[in-house]
C-alpha cells in the first residue's frame, strides 16, 4: 500500500502567475504596488492619470527626492551615518545635531567597510586606529541607511541626497552589485557612489585585500558606471604616503587620480579633504591642487574641521584655492555615527564656519550650499556605453606585453638635482664623527663621554639591505660604541604593482610585509665573515620567523644546530606592532602570549638566551589618556608562565602614538614584580615618553625609576640598515648620544649600568665566542653579501664592490 496521501482539492483562489521580470521602478508589496516616477528632487514627477490608473495602485515620493520645508542653510557633502562598527546614535539625532548647527541638507552615507572584532582583544575598539584588527567590506551598510531614511517623514528624509557605498573598489563585479542594489530598491533615488576610501594610511594597511586606487580596473568601471547612471563619485585618498623619509617628497599618488579624472572627463568627482592627511611631506601641496583644479574641470574638494586642524594648506592658502575655484569647493563633517558624544558635530561646523566667514559673498554662498546641491542634483541615466569602454578595464601591469619597463624610482616624484646637493653637503653637527675610541675600545674621553652596549642594532632594513659590518664598526666607533647585539630584520617590503616606485621603508606606501627568513642566515653570514676580535663586538640574535605559525620552532632550531652557540637570543621578535602589524600579510594578530611563542620561550629558557620581543604595551592613538594599558596583561602572562625567561621588553612596549603619560608607572609595577623582565629603551620611548621635551633629559618621575631599578635597563639605537652616510656623516651618533643625559640627571653608578653594564652582562658575559681557531663551521668565511650606501635625499643604494 502506497504511504502517500492524495491532497483534498482547494477551494482557495490560484496564486497569480509569476512575474518573468519586475519592471525598474515598481516593486509589489502584500497589499498594493509601489510606483517611483522619475523627476528632479522636490517633485514627485506624478500625474493624476497614473495615479487613478487602476485601484490598488499608489505613488509614492523617492526617498531623498521629497520637497523639504527647513530653508537652505549650509549642505554637509559628506555625513557618515555609520562608523566603522556599524553604529549609529540614528538619523534622528544627526538631523537635531544638523538643525542645531545651521545644516539644512546633507548627502549622507553608510560605511563601506566593517571593523573586525577577534579573539585578540578584550574589548571593541572605539576608533578604528586603536588596534590591529582587519577591516572588511561590508554591503549591508547601505540596507541599514535605507531603514533609517525610511523612518523619516517625507519632509525629513527629503533633506538627504542618499549615497551608496557597501562594495569592493577593487572587485570587477562590484558594478552588477551596485545594478541590483538600484534596481531591487526604486523607492531610493541614490544621488552619488561613495564615500569610497582609496589609500587612506592605516584604513588601507588595515583593510583586507588589493590596495584601492583610482586606477585599478574595477574602480575605472565604477567610474564608467557613474557617468552612465548621471552620479558623481566621493573618494577619500591620499595625495601621497605617510613617508617622512627625506627621498619621499613627491606627491606619488596624484597622477593615479589625475589620470582617471582625465579619462572620465563627463564624471565628477569629489576628492574629500582634497587629498590631505595628518602624516606625510605637504610642501607644494597647496600649487600641486591648484593645479589639478586647473587642469580637471570635473574635480572638486572638500574642506572639513580636520583639514582646517592639519593646516597643511593653512587659512589663507585654502581661501585662495576656494576664492579662484568658487563652484568647486565644498563642506562636510567628518563624524562618523556619533554625532552628539563631545558636541562632535557641533564643534566640527563651528571650525568650519570660521573657514566660511573668510570667503566673500557670492562664494561663501556657493560653498556652504550651492556646489553642494547641484552636485548631487538628480539627473536621468544615460544610455549605456560600457561595451565601448569595455578594453579600458584591461589590467594594463598584465597587458603591457615584454617591453614595459619597471622603474625603482619615478622621475615625475623627484627633483634630482637639488637632491644630489643635499646629499652631497657636509653633514651636520649632529652626525659629525668623534674621536677617542679605537676598535671598540675608548682610548680618550674628550670628546666620547661615555663607552655604551647598543642592544637594538639592525644590520638589515626592509629591503634586505645594509651598509656591511665594516660600516657598522665604524660609525660603533666614531660615537663609543663598544659592541651591540646584532641583529636582521624579520619583515620584508613588498613592492606591490599598485605603486609608482619601489618603496625602502615600511610605511613608505600601502605594500604588505612578509616574512623574511632568510635574514638569519644573512646575520650568521656577515658574523662569520668577520676577524675573530670583531665577532667579540657583535652579540647575533635570530628572529625572522611567523610569531603566529607553532611551527615556527622548527626554523630556530634548524639554525641554532646550523651554528650552536652563536646566538645569544631571540630576537627582534614583532608581536604587536601597530603600523607593521597593519602590513602584514597575515591577517592574525602576532601576540606576546600566542600559543605559537610558547616553545620559542621554552627553547631560550632550554639554551639559556635571551627573547627579545616588540610588543606595545596599549592601544594606538586613544582619544583619551585613560592610564590604561590594553595589552601588559599579555605580557604578563609570558612572564607569570615562564619565570625562566629572560625576557627583554623593547622599547619599553612603546611605539608611535602607543603610550600614556603614566608609562612610567607601569614599568616601575612590572620590573618590581618579575624580575625576568629586562627594559630595552630604544627608537622613540626616549624622546617621546622618558625625556622632557623643553630640555631632552630624563623627567624626574624616569630617573627615581632608574635609581630605583638600575639593574634593569638598557639602551638601544634602533639604527637600521645604514651607518655612515654617503658624505660620511655618522647617522648612529644622534640614537646615541641622546643617552648621555643620563649622567646629568642620575647617580654615576646608575649611568653606567644603563648604558653599559646591564647590557654586557645579559649579552655577552659568559659566552664562549665561536672563534675561527675552533675550525669546522666556525672558520672565517669570505663576505658574499653587497655593502650598499643609501642616498637618503635621492632614494637610491649605490655599490662600490665592497661585500661583508
Amino acid at each position: 500500500m502506497s504511504s502517500k496521501v492524495s491532497p483534498e482539492p482547494s477551494s482557495a483562489p490560484p496564486p497569480p502567475p509569476p512575474k518573468t521580470k519586475k519592471k525598474a521602478g515598481s516593486r509589489f508589496t502584500c497589499c498594493l504596488t509601489e510606483s517611483y516616477p522619475l523627476g528632479p528632487p522636490g517633485s514627485s514627477g506624478i500625474r493624476e492619470s497614473d495615479v487613478a490608473k487602476l485601484s490598488g495602485s499608489a505613488p509614492v515620493v523617492r526617498l531623498g527626492m521629497a520637497p523639504v520645508s527647513v530653508p537652505d542653510g549650509i549642505y554637509d557633502c559628506h555625513a557618515h551615518l555609520f562608523d566603522f562598527s556599524q553604529e549609529t546614535e540614528g538619523i534622528g539625532q544627526l538631523l537635531k545635531e544638523m538643525d542645531e548647527s545651521g545644516v539644512s541638507h546633507a548627502a549622507i552615507m553608510g560605511c563601506p567597510l566593517k571593523k573586525n572584532w577577534s579573539e585578540f582583544e578584550v574589548r571593541v575598539s572605539e576608533d578604528v586606529f586603536n588596534d590591529t584588527d582587519v577591516l572588511y567590506y561590508f554591503s549591508l551598510t547601505d540596507l541599514y541607511l535605507i531603514d533609517q531614511l525610511k523612518m523619516l517623514p517625507s519632509t525629513q528624509s527629503g533633506r538627504f541626497a542618499p549615497l551608496m557605498c557597501g562594495f569592493k573598489p577593487t572587485d570587477r563585479s562590484s558594478v552588477k552589485q551596485i545594478g541590483k542594489l538600484v534596481d531591487e530598491h526604486p523607492q531610493i533615488a541614490w544621488r552619488g557612489c561613495g564615500k569610497i576610501y582609496g589609500r587612506y594610511s592605516e584604513i588601507t594597511n588595515m583593510t583586507t585585500g588589493s590596495v584601492v586606487h583610482p586606477s585599478h580596473p574595477a574602480f575605472y568601471m565604477m567610474m564608467a558606471d557613474c557617468g552612465r547612471r548621471n552620479i558623481p563619485m566621493i573618494l577619500q585618498h591620499n595625495a601621497c604616503s605617510e613617508s617622512s623619509k627625506p627621498y619621499k617628497y613627491g606627491f606619488e599618488y596624484v597622477s593615479e587620480l589625475e589620470d582617471t579624472l582625465q579619462k572620465y572627463s563627463h564624471v565628477k568627482l569629489l576628492w574629500v579633504d582634497g587629498g590631505m592627511y595628518v602624516r606625510g611631506q605637504w610642501a607644494g601641496y597647496k600649487d600641486q591642487l591648484e593645479r589639478m583644479m586647473d587642469e580637471n574641470p570635473n574635480l572638486y574638494i572638500s574642506v572639513t574641521s580636520v583639514v582646517l586642524k592639519m593646516e597643511k594648506i593653512n587659512m589663507k592658502g585654502l581661501v585662495e584655492i576656494t576664492e579662484k575655484h568658487p563652484n568647486n569647493v565644498m563642506v562636510g563633517s567628518t563624524s562618523m555615527g556619533l554625532f552628539s558624544k563631545g558636541g562632535s558635530y557641533k564643534k566640527e561646523w563651528d571650525a568650519i564656519k570660521k573657514f566660511l566667514g573668510n570667503l566673500s559673498k557670492d562664494v561663501r554662498k556657493k560653498v556652504e550650499f550651492t556646489n553642494a546641491r547641484d552636485f548631487y542634483a538628480y539627473k536621468p541615466p544615460e544610455p549605456s556605453n560600457f561595451k565601448k569602454d569595455a578594453s579600458a578595464f584591461e589590467n594594463k601591469l598584465m597587458h603591457s606585453g615584454t617591453n614595459a619597463v619597471i622603474r625603482t624610482k619615478s622621475d615625475k616624484l623627484h627633483n634630482k638635482e637639488a637632491a644630489a646637493k643635499k646629499d652631497a653637503a657636509p653633514p651636520p653637527e649632529k652626525n659629525r664623527t668623534l674621536s677617542g675610541m679605537r676598535d671598540g675600545v675608548l682610548v680618550h674621553d674628550s670628546e666620547i663621554k661615555h663607552a655604551v652596549v647598543d642592544v637594538h642594532l639592525h644590520m638589515l632594513d626592509f629591503l634586505q639591505k645594509s651598509a656591511g659590518t665594516r660600516k657598522i664598526l665604524e660609525a660603533m666607533d666614531g660615537c663609543g660604541v663598544a659592541k651591540a647585539v646584532l641583529i636582521g630584520m624579520p619583515c620584508c617590503k613588498k613592492w606591490s604593482k599598485d605603486e609608482p616606485e619601489q618603496p625602502l621603508y615600511y610605511q613608505d606606501d600601502n605594500g604588505q610585509c612578509y616574512v623574511y627568513a632568510y635574514a638569519d642566515q644573512m646575520i650568521a653570514d656577515a658574523w662569520l665573515a668577520l676577524d675573530d676580535d670583531k665577532r667579540k663586538r657583535f652579540a647575533p640574535v635570530m628572529g625572522s620567523i611567523n610569531p603566529t605559525d607553532i611551527a615556527a620552532i622548527a626554523h630556530i632550531e634548524r639554525m641554532w644546530q646550523k651554528y650552536p652557540g652563536l646566538w645569544r637570543g631571540l630576537g627582534e621578535l614583532m608581536c604587536r606592532h601597530d603600523d607593521l602589524t597593519s602590513l602584514l600579510q597575515d591577517d592574525e594578530t602576532p601576540v606576546v602570549n600566542h600559543v605559537a611563542m610558547r616553545p620559542l620561550y621554552e627553547f631560550c629558557i632550554e639554551k639559556d638566551i635571551n627573547a627579545m620581543v616588540h610588543h606595545n604595551a596599549a592601544r594606538t592613538a586613544e582619544a583619551k589618556t585613560d592610564g590604561a594599558y590594553e595589552y601588559v596583561w599579555e605580557v604578563e602572562q609570558v612572564l607569570e608562565s615562564f619565570p625562566d625567561v629572560k625576557f627583554i621588553w623593547c622599547h619599553a612596549g612603546a611605539s608611535r602614538r602607543t603610550y600614556e603619560p603614566t608609562h612610567f608607572q607601569m614599568i616601575d609595577k612590572l620590573i618590581s614584580t618579575y624580575p625576568n623582565l629586562h627594559i630595552d629603551m630604544s627608537w622613540i620611548v626616549w624622546e617621546e615618553v622618558v625625556c622632557d621635551a623643553a630640555t631632552g633629559k630624563p623627567k624626574k618621575s624616569w630617573v627615581e625609576v632608574f635609581e630605583r631599578h638600575p639593574d634593569r635597563f638598557s639602551i638601544g639605537s634602533d639604527q637600521v640598515g645604514q651607518f655612515i652616510s654617503p658624505n660620511g656623516g655618522n647617522l648612529l651618533k644622534p640614537e646615541i648620544v641622546k643617552y648621555w643625559t643620563l649622567a646629568d640627571v642620575c647617580t654615576p653608578e646608575t649611568t653606567r649600568s644603563i648604558l653599559h653594564d646591564n647590557a654586557h652582562k645579559i649579552w655577552f658575559e659568559g659566552w664562549d665566542v665561536p672563534t675561527s681557531d675552533k675550525g669546522g663551521r666556525w672558520l672565517k668565511i669570505e663576505p658574499t653579501m653587497k655593502a650598499e650606501i643609501l642616498y637618503h635625499n635621492q632614494g637610491y643604494f649605490d655599490w662600490e664592490q665592497e661585500m661583508y
